[in-house]
């Protein structure tokens, strides 16, 4: 909750610095040029083996890897001639189908990663392409529900289930590029790779994501 409020604050504080800035955007020494902001989609794949995931009966570790999907968004305000701050958040989502355990899991067990945080990137404004490299460094949580026998679609219990929630810090390097499809709208594509930390251990499974997305830029 205190993550959700802080990235809406920052993103009522950039909306209004935007609106009441009226200098002219043409000049060489201008700090503040503008903002954007939208949504994406990404997709990725996460391996890596957790060893105090839940095991079988028979001793099988249950600590899936693979695809991972996921939306979520990023409002960034462009500062002097390359600089761009801003915030962003995500959720991300590893169904059962997606796995390498669907030996071992049953259909509705997932790992799940829901987190936001502040980003600073470099930015290089060329005519129709603008490539960038930067990072970002926040907070979230990641779930996941292990139901090793029965139905996710009864309601009869299934004593060898597990479900697990642990918070993290994160920071995530990433590259990207905008296409300009117009002044004011971009076709934007990033990689990246989060770094999650709890209790000063790497969150697995982890792993690169794309996403692809549009920003609207003012």
């Amino acid at each position: 909750m205190r993550t959700k409020t802080l990235l809406l604050c920052l993103l009522i504080a950039c909306t209004a610095w935007a609106r009441t800035d009226s200098s002219d955007s043409t000049a060489t020494n201008k700090v503040y040029r503008g903002f954007s902001g939208g949504m994406m989609l990404h997709a990725g794949y996460l391996s890596g083996r957790d060893g105090n995931a839940p095991r079988t009966t028979d001793g099988r570790l249950c600590s899936p890897q693979g695809a991972t999907f996921g939306i979520g968004g990023a409002l960034r305000v462009n500062l002097w001639k390359h600089l761009r701050v801003g915030a962003e958040g995500y959720v991300s989502e590893m169904p059962s189908g997606a796995t390498d355990c669907n030996d071992v899991l049953k259909a509705g067990s997932y790992v799940r990663m829901g987190y936001g945080g502040v980003l600073a990137d470099a930015c290089w404004r060329l005519k129709k392409i603008w490539p960038y490299i930067g990072a970002s460094i926040g907070g979230g949580a990641m779930k996941g529900l292990y139901i090793l026998d029965g139905d996710q679609h009864s309601w009869s219990p299934d004593p060898n289930s597990t479900f697990h929630k642990q918070a993290f810090f994160y920071a995530t390097p990433y590259v990207g590029l905008d296409y300009c499809m117009t002044q004011k709208v971009h076709l934007t594509f990033r990689i990246d790779w989060m770094l999650a930390v709890h209790n000063s251990r790497l969150c697995l499974p982890t792993g690169p994501r794309l996403f692809v997305g549009f920003m609207f830029c003012h």
